[in-house]
């Protein structure tokens, strides 16, 4: 379900509109498909003392309303006589009074911005995932529009008795007040699940002997339904895996990462590697008696891929085929070897083997990727396999920088399924993954590219100083809390400018703040100027007070030159380490912090005492 609330409008009541002589709790269901018609009004009648009509177009809708009073109208958008879009604007002229619930079969955002700028209450797509989600909402939206109606009362009533009115209106206020906290409690645990999620990816590609590998992976929400990794299982042999989770948005994710935390590729007694019809069987064993529900199921592809030899063993669980192009231009296709993940215990998987050679391509995607591409094939793969079939073969390196181009051509905004793509091959290249925004990104959505980071540093005769400019994310925490701590020195001020910082994730939040605490014990000067208000509210949102402590409200001038400082990368195992401590430095600062850092700490900390054991991360 894809789900946007907002406040419907309340303009003042139509001369039109009949008073008020139905019940208070009535729904009106407009919908031509009469199998949905039937399970919806089955369904809301079910729910309490509720009044429900049904009609099967918008004429119909428009004599109902115009002759009754409803609270809530659930319709769908796309109808032959008349759109549910078309519908509401009519209605919010005629009769502006009842809340509104959009369904859709196609789920674009576009859709889903004309009905919030039309006033909707919820937005649902078909079909849909929760019928008991959709009753939720309309049991909200009755509570909301009898608040709407007790409020009007009141303000009637201000006059005569002003006072009493007075404590009423503060109880209202009260209540929206606490609607208000609780859809900030839901996009703080989007953002929780979102850095919990991405903490699972793979930061850095390993090595991979006579392979290397590109990987892209594009969330169509905060949160995504799609995984993917790159594991090495022993000194020759490297895991890759690609999951799609059913379904979209929050459940989808929740079950990418239970499937990655019951993910064992090697075996906990024996610490023998496991052939991959094993690994898919034991993951849907957990999964099955966990997690048994029609709806909840994932797709899988799992590879075992010997660098020195090339030999490849492939198994499925009911995923999109996994693609070898040749080095001949030849396409192979390797089939699910067995169901979906969480259908059914029992379930048995087969494998397919193979070998890579030189010039070969191995792709591994996610269904999104076939939207992507835009195509109007008869198979959805065939526009994959022309894609990596297709011109400019002799040149793999810009494979996935065309796949992106493409994806993007479409829009960003316009993007209804993740998208994820694992390219093996002997002649990529360096290799590279592209995980998208960090996680600590805001939660609206954006079609600009986000700026790199760029960190330059400089020295005058009485100052040092360092300019953050762009995102400052992970990847150049390190290299830049090492260059300002070289540059703490006691009676020589350290200036730290960030008038082009547009924005700092959750690790180069913790660096900063990291880099007080050295100053402070160093007995140094730190002094942060040109904050822009956007970095500073995730200063304040933190409770990063020592931080805010050192802005300074008259800014200096920075020495001449300025020079780029080079990045230098880390060992996977100090990159980790760094990466924990700047987020248990923000977890020690508050409860809050501590409520929302603390289930990345705890993957961070297994990683790290995984690595200190050099061995791989099975679960």
């Amino acid at each position: 379900m894809s789900s946007f609330k907002t406040s419907p409008p309340n303009p003042p009541t139509s001369p039109t509109h009949p008073p008020a002589v139905d019940p208070p709790d009535a729904v009106l269901i407009v919908d031509d498909n009469t199998a949905i018609h039937q399970l919806l009004q089955g369904t809301l009648e079910q729910s309490g003392a509720r009044r429900v009509v049904g009609v099967k177009s918008a004429r119909e809708a428009r004599e109902r309303l115009l002759a009754s009073r409803f609270d809530v109208v659930v319709t769908d958008i796309s109808m032959p006589d008349e759109d549910g879009l078309s519908l509401m604007r009519w209605a919010a002229e005629h009769c502006p009074d009842p809340a509104w619930i959009v369904l859709t079969g196609h789920g674009t955002l576009d859709a889903a911005i004309q009905a919030l700028q039309l006033g909707a209450f919820d937005f649902f797509t078909k079909p849909l995932e929760s019928l008991t989600a959709l009753d939720h909402s309309v049991s909200n939206a009755i509570e909301r529009r009898r608040l709407v109606r007790e409020r009007d009362r009141l303000h009637q009533e201000l006059e005569s008795t002003n006072q009493e009115l007075t404590e009423k209106i503060g109880q209202l206020e009260n209540a929206c007040r606490l609607l208000g906290e609780q859809a900030e409690t839901i996009h703080a645990d989007l953002r929780r699940a979102s850095v919990i999620q991405r903490a699972l990816l793979p930061r850095k590609a390993p090595e991979l002997g006579n392979f290397a590998v590109r990987a892209l992976y594009r969330p169509s929400e905060v949160v995504s339904g799609d995984l993917y990794d790159v594991v090495p299982v022993d000194s020759h042999r490297t895991a890759l895996v690609m999951a799609d989770a059913a379904g979209h948005g929050l459940s989808a994710a929740m079950l990418a990462v239970v499937f990655r935390q019951q993910l064992s590729l090697v075996d906990s007694d024996t610490r023998q590697v496991l052939d991959p019809p094993d690994v898919l069987e034991r993951v849907n064993r957990a999964l099955a008696e966990d997690f048994s529900a029609p709806s909840l199921f994932i797709t899988a592809a799992y590879a075992l891929l010997d660098t020195q030899s090339g030999a490849l063993r492939v198994a499925s669980a009911g995923h999109t085929p996994v693609l070898v192009r040749r080095a001949s231009g030849e396409i192979e296709r390797i089939s699910p070897t067995g169901p979906a993940l969480g259908l059914y215990e029992s379930a048995r998987f087969g494998e397919q083997e193979l070998e890579l050679r030189p010039g070969d391509l191995l792709l591994l995607h996610s269904d999104g990727a076939y939207e992507a591409l835009d195509a109007d094939h008869r198979e959805p793969h065939e526009a994959i396999e022309i894609w990596l079939q297709g011109a400019g073969a002799s040149e793999p390196l810009q494979r996935l920088a065309r796949w992106d181009e493409e994806a993007g051509a479409h829009g960003r905004q316009a993007q209804a399924d993740d998208i994820t793509i694992l390219l093996v091959g002997s002649e990529l290249g360096p290799s590279s993954l592209d995980n998208g925004a960090p996680s600590h990104a805001p939660l609206e959505a954006t079609t600009n590219a986000p700026t790199p980071v760029e960190v330059l540093i400089g020295s005058g005769s009485d100052r040092e100083a360092v300019s953050v400019r762009g995102r400052a994310d992970w990847s150049r925490s390190a290299s830049f809390y090492d260059a300002c701590s070289q540059a703490l020195t006691p009676g020589r001020p350290l200036i730290l400018d960030l008038s082009l910082c547009q924005h700092m994730d959750s690790t180069f939040l913790g660096t900063v703040h990291q880099l007080c605490e050295r100053a402070e014990a160093a007995g140094a000067e730190l002094r942060l100027q040109n904050v822009l208000p956007a970095v500073k509210a995730l200063f304040q949102e933190l409770g990063m007070t020592r931080v805010l402590d050192q802005i300074v409200a008259t800014p200096l001038p920075l020495p001449e030159p300025m020079h780029a400082m080079e990045p230098f990368e880390l060992g996977a195992s100090e990159e980790r380490l760094r990466i924990l401590r700047a987020h248990e430095q923000l977890a020690e600062l508050n409860e809050q912090n501590r409520g929302e850092f603390d289930p990345l700490i705890e993957v961070l900390r297994r990683e790290v005492e995984a690595a200190r054991r050099n061995r791989p991360v099975d679960s």
